[in-house]
């Protein structure tokens, strides 16, 4: 498929590291009950995403507050900032062949209600083949675990779809018993269940909150970051023991 190879091509050169596309006609009820019908245009969505600098994920275990900081504007203005770029970059390549595109937005809220995004990119990432949600609620890939940022573009452009990928967390619990806020649950994820069941992202939320009041800044988000650096996915050596 000739704008399938272009468009993995393009991203690449980008500075993604991973590429996917899913078929998401399966959830299109689940969508459209918040997005509404115009999700039920885009059979395909493109997925996304970008290996995060160990270099800056590593110090996050610590929660200092100039590590936490950097670690907040890494991926939010510089890596985010690079997503948004090439999503629009790979939706006018598609458009450009006659098909409709819609590049969602990294990590930018529309649902205050759900603490949620236009579309739930790591659902894409999971129906693509690119990893699984592990019990963090996080989309865990094999080679980085959660240290990824993801993106999506929804198209109704035909192309090669992956498949799901199976949770390999086994019995490991280091995300929830690091979490700070106590906002996971332990749950396996299961497509069928809210999400809700397996993690409070308003306990998450709240933590932040008071972070941002004890460390006397204001800026609109203060991460936390636990679940995603101590995810032994993500370590250079495999802690196979945990798992």
């Amino acid at each position: 498929m000739e704008l399938q190879k272009e468009l993995k091509e393009a991203a690449m050169n980008h500075g993604w590291d991973y590429f996917g596309v899913a078929d998401i006609t399966k959830y299109h009820d689940y969508l459209a009950s918040f997005y509404g019908d115009f999700i039920r245009q885009y059979p395909h969505a493109v997925s996304l995403a970008i290996r995060l600098a160990d270099g800056v994920v590593d110090p996050v275990e610590f929660q200092e507050q100039d590590k936490i900081l950097s670690f907040h504007n890494y991926c939010y203005y510089a890596v985010d900032y690079l997503q948004n770029t090439g999503t629009v970059k790979l939706a006018s390549l598609i458009e450009k062949q006659g098909w409709k595109a819609f590049p969602v937005p990294a990590s930018y809220g529309v649902y205050r209600s759900r603490l949620a995004g236009l579309i739930s990119h790591k659902l894409v990432a999971r129906a693509a083949g690119i990893g699984w949600i592990g019990k963090s609620g996080l989309l865990i890939t094999p080679e980085g675990g959660p240290r990824v940022r993801l993106a999506t573009i929804l198209t109704d452009a035909p192309l090669e779809t992956g498949q799901p990928m199976e949770s390999q967390c086994g019995n490991c619990h280091l995300c929830i018993d690091a979490c700070p806020a106590h906002a996971l649950h332990g749950r396996v994820f299961d497509e069928k269940e809210p999400d809700e069941l397996r993690l409070d992202p308003f306990k998450c939320k709240q933590f932040i909150e008071d972070r941002k009041k004890e460390w006397g800044i204001s800026i609109e988000r203060c991460v936390c970051g636990m679940c995603v650096a101590v995810c032994p996915f993500g370590k250079k050596i495999l802690d196979k023991d945990n798992l």
